[in-house]
């Protein structure tokens, strides 16, 4: 079982990733507010939302942060022991490659860490778009998965 922590100043990205996570990795993961753990407990994985605006928040410290990469600065006071970012910037991890109608091509632009200990390499993928028009949540529920050992081909929105 996996404590994923969720960092946001609404709820939209934590009602976006308990809609679209696929069930049977919501089978293996505890959605939860990023402060919500008792003192010393440590988070699998600290999602922060496109939406945080930086505020203090009592975040328990955890193995692996997925950020925006246009809010990396303001969360690194955060406690992690790798990060992976996602956004538009060709710096970002995790991007947007193209929207189409129906499709969205996501590129993984360096190697990254699952929290399973397996490397996935830079490579291109797609996702079916499924009508969603709000990108930087797609990506944090890909990364997400990537980060719990999905292959980014078998990568999708439930």
């Amino acid at each position: 079982m996996y404590t994923i922590g969720i960092l946001e100043s609404g709820s939209g990205l934590s009602a976006f990733l308990a809609a679209h996570l696929p069930p049977h990795l919501l089978d293996r993961a505890d959605l939860c507010p990023a402060g919500s753990l008792a003192p010393g407990e440590v988070l699998d994985l600290l999602v922060v939302s496109p939406d945080w605006k930086g505020e203090k928040a009592r975040a328990c410290p955890c193995r692996a942060m997925l950020v925006p990469g246009r809010l990396a600065e303001e969360a690194g006071g955060l406690s992690a022991g790798w990060a992976v970012s996602f956004g538009i910037s060709p710096k970002d991890s995790l991007t947007l490659s193209s929207l189409g109608e129906e499709t969205i091509l996501l590129a993984l632009q360096r190697e990254i860490i699952t929290l399973t200990g397996e490397r996935l390499d830079p490579q291109e993928f797609s996702l079916a778009r499924r009508g969603h028009t709000a990108p930087c949540h797609v990506m944090a529920c890909v990364g997400v998965q990537l980060l719990l050992g999905i292959e980014p081909g078998e990568v999708s929105l439930g």
